[in-house]
């Protein structure tokens, strides 16, 4: 047992990682302040991005991980001024120059986990964690882990995750959209880049028509990355109704979180958009196929997932490429038209939106 560090003042928390899993960071931080009343919580990171749009109330150093080696040693001598007490580095979250420039900044307890198929020196971490990967666990459990060592206390685990509620109030009047009256969709996925995550196109195209024609009182709305255009565009060609306003790469991130927040209903596929969804307790339709959810999502009365399981899923773990699982690029050479995707018909999708849209329709 680790000898206990309670005299936690100051912490760094790494945020290099993608958005959903940064989103989920956010029941860490916010046991961090249960455990340590009056700490002040720093995050590190590649860019400013997931601060502004999900937790724009802890400050943020910024460090590009593909700055040069000097730069670096640089950034991190001179965040020795800060004088952290500690410094959590989750697994999805601790490149290898993070972990020696936060020893270089003279970072007395540094927390991360080990696992078995990668080496790390055992000067990197003063704390070190067994990463434990039983099906049924969360990401967040695994994040958990951390701070129960670094506290060496047994903690309550929470599995809601939150973004802060500084909402565009203008998005709606942008793109005249009245609040509960649209439902958002999410056809591209990873900013454009090869992915087996994805729907089939023709599902959606169908999905789009049926419900603009059954559901006229509702607008459907795309929404994505400036990367997903492509993708979208090939979808949205030929639709040509009323109800449907294509808005992928078209919208800030602050306006994506506010059409999500103000919508009846998102649909998603497994990506940053979901955890969004769920960080905004919205009714959120998830789309799954090579890979397997996070725990605490299942659990979420707001989250409906839909899945059709085959013999090879899944085939993606919470971390693609780690631990024997296929990084996506892998699994997409292996599989371009995902069976696991093709097995989740439009109908599937169409009866839990009905089934969404139709109940209780006053409340959004």
């Amino acid at each position: 047992m680790p000898k206990p560090h309670t005299k936690i003042r100051k912490i760094l928390l790494s945020g290099y990682t993608g958005l959903g899993h940064f989103i989920l960071k956010s029941v860490l931080i916010q046991k961090i302040e249960e455990l340590y009343p009056g700490v002040k919580i720093y995050i590190i990171t590649g860019n400013s991005f997931g601060n502004e749009f999900v937790l724009d109330n802890y400050p943020a150093f910024i460090l590009k991980q593909e700055s040069g080696t000097l730069k670096k040693n640089i950034f991190f001598l001179k965040l020795r001024r800060e004088k952290f007490d500690a410094i959590i580095m989750p697994i999805d979250a601790a490149p290898p120059f993070l972990i020696r420039g936060s020893i270089l900044a003279g970072i007395p307890v540094r927390v991360g986990h080990i696992f078995s198929d990668e080496y790390i020196p055992d000067y990197y971490y003063t704390i070190k964690v067994p990463l434990k990967l039983r099906k049924i666990r969360s990401e967040l459990d695994i994040n958990y882990d951390l701070l129960a060592a670094l506290s060496s206390r047994r903690i309550t685990r929470d599995y809601k995750p939150f973004v802060n509620m500084h909402l565009n109030g203008n998005a709606l009047q942008k793109f005249g959209l009245q609040r509960g009256k649209y439902v958002c969709l999410q056809i591209g996925s990873s900013n454009g880049m090869v992915t087996t995550k994805r729907w089939l196109e023709e599902n959606f195209k169908s999905l789009i028509e049926r419900l603009a024609k059954d559901f006229p009182g509702f607008k459907i709305v795309t929404i994505g990355d400036t990367g997903d255009s492509e993708v979208v565009n090939n979808v949205c060609r030929n639709i040509s109704s009323v109800n449907f306003l294509n808005l992928a790469g078209k919208t800030t991130l602050n306006e994506v979180k506010s059409l999500i927040s103000n919508s009846k209903l998102l649909i998603c596929h497994d990506s940053g958009l979901l955890h969004l969804g769920n960080a905004l307790k919205k009714n959120t339709i998830a789309i799954y196929g090579p890979s397997d959810p996070d725990i605490y999502a299942v659990n979420l009365s707001t989250c409906h997932i839909i899945r059709k399981r085959i013999s090879c899923s899944p085939c993606q773990g919470l971390f693609p490429g780690k631990f024997s699982f296929l990084t996506e690029e892998e699994s997409a050479k292996l599989c371009p038209v995902p069976e696991c995707m093709k097995a989740v018909t439009v109908d599937s999708v169409y009866n839990k939106c009905v089934e969404l849209l139709n109940v209780n329709q006053l409340v959004v």
